[in-house]
């Protein structure tokens, strides 16, 4: 560029400024398909966050969170929160609106001895499932979208997914040691 002039310069300038632009619309609306958006889009646009979601939950019902899910609306931007707990021997699912923090519905039942026994199976893990989600989301760099504690062959776990842009990855953490297990990209429902 040393030897263009002014307004040639401002020309290159103005090219390149107006290339980025059209990159970021590519992308934004690459996320966006048939007015369907991802599931993972739609998490991160909803007004309520995550954790907003758990401590409404927790003020409806006080309880030990054992999951955290959202649910998109068809493909919309919507969708709700569903935030399950446990307290005295007795599951609470609080469905949340993901837009106003409205509690939609709250539903409960009695543990059977299988819940039971992953309940217990949770209660000695030595990590929690708010800091799961903290790890599964620093080593993804984006946010979480669905967490919850499992017991796979005979190992407990938290499952976790966490959306990265347009994409939703999921990860396995060792509910004993804190520790990244295993971590995927899962297929798109497009």
């Amino acid at each position: 560029m040393k030897n263009l002039s002014t307004f040639s310069k401002s020309i290159v300038m103005a090219v390149a400024i107006a290339g980025a632009g059209t990159a970021t619309i590519v992308a934004s609306q690459a996320a966006i398909t048939n007015g369907q958006v991802s599931e993972a889009v739609a998490a991160v646009q909803s007004k309520i966050s995550l954790q907003q979601a758990i401590a409404i939950g927790n003020k409806t019902v006080k309880g030990d969170l054992v999951s955290v899910e959202f649910d998109q609306n068809d493909y919309s931007a919507g969708g709700k929160y569903e935030i399950k707990t446990v307290a005295s021997n007795t599951e609470y699912e609080i469905k949340i609106d993901a837009n106003t923090g409205k509690v939609l519905s709250a539903k409960q039942e009695q543990l059977d001895k299988e819940d039971m026994a992953e309940y217990n199976a949770m209660k000695r893990a030595k990590v929690s499932l708010n800091q799961a989600m903290q790890t599964a989301a620093q080593s993804i760099n984006g946010k979480v979208i669905e967490a919850e504690f499992d017991v796979d062959n005979g190992k407990s776990v938290y499952e976790i997914k966490v959306a990265k842009g347009n994409q939703v990855h999921k990860v396995v953490i060792d509910s004993m040691t804190g520790k990244v297990m295993n971590s995927w990209l899962e297929a798109s429902d497009d």
